[in-house]
């Protein structure tokens, strides 16, 4: 009965070192497989973030053109409207005060455009 009893609990013993063998290899696959999937994740997502780095350098070096462009429209409207000061001052006569006056309107004009120009090129490159 003793020996029965010993088979008895070999086996048993036996067949828990089979179930926690199984369900220790069953857990370690999933996790391999886990492991798998989350490294996979990771390298898109740092194909992803690489991409927006590059966008994010595009965008800042074509706002710096924008701004390099904008400054020299503006010197350059300073002198425009300098210039148009200087003969407003010379002005004589009616006549010669009102093309002063469309001058200025039309470097208004310009200026506006300049403005709107500036900001459809940077949506155009920026926004696509």
């Amino acid at each position: 009965m003793l020996t029965k009893l010993k088979i008895f609990m070999v086996v048993a013993g036996g067949i828990v070192s089979l179930v926690t063998a199984y369900s220790a290899g069953y857990y370690q696959a999933k996790e391999t497989e886990e492991l798998k999937n989350a490294r996979s994740q990771i390298a898109t997502l740092q194909s992803v973030v690489q991409e927006f780095k590059a966008k994010q350098k595009s965008d800042a070096i074509a706002l710096a053109q924008l701004r390099i462009d904008e400054s020299a429209r503006r010197t350059e409207l300073d002198r425009m409207r300098n210039q148009l000061s200087a003969i407003e001052r010379r002005a004589k006569n009616d006549a010669d005060r009102e093309r002063n006056r469309c001058l200025r309107l039309a470097i208004e004009g310009k200026e506006l455009l300049e403005e709107a120009s500036r900001a459809i090129k940077f949506c155009a490159e920026n926004h696509k």
